[in-house]
């Protein structure tokens, strides 16, 4: 997110929420998760942690679109002044990084360049800013 959005389009107009999630069996925890944080220095940024096993914004961010469990490795675009109710609206662009397989749609899966161009692309659709490297 760092390299792929904020550094290639420092312009845009965005604000990018970032949440840590702690998942069963990895080390990850709050502390993790703070010194991470802490290399994030753009404005832009808010950064929230969602611990185990409560996983509420997780769990929200799944519905619908996860098959079990919370959602983590996901990327949600929505465009500016989109109205939210009782929970997050439609994304305009989403992709994640949770395989291939039955947990999400297949066909949003992205990793390596992959993903980076899909970024770049969605970033491109939702704000019609233009990446610095491209």
């Amino acid at each position: 997110m760092q390299k792929s959005v904020l550094k290639e389009f420092p312009d845009a107009d965005i604000s990018v929420s970032i949440v840590w999630i702690q998942m069963p069996g990895f080390r990850d925890n709050e502390r993790t998760a703070r010194k991470i944080a802490g290399t994030f220095s753009d404005p832009r940024v808010k950064q929230f942690y969602d611990p185990f096993p409560a996983h509420i914004v997780g769990k929200t961010f799944a519905k619908g679109r996860i098959a079990q469990g919370p959602a983590w490795d996901i990327y949600f675009f929505y465009k500016k002044g989109q109205e939210w109710a009782d929970g997050p609206p439609e994304p305009a662009e989403w992709m994640h990084q949770l395989g291939g397989g039955d947990r999400a749609d297949a066909t949003k899966f992205r990793t390596g360049q992959d993903l980076v161009d899909q970024l770049h692309e969605a970033m491109h659709t939702v704000t019609g800013a233009e990446c610095q490297s491209d």
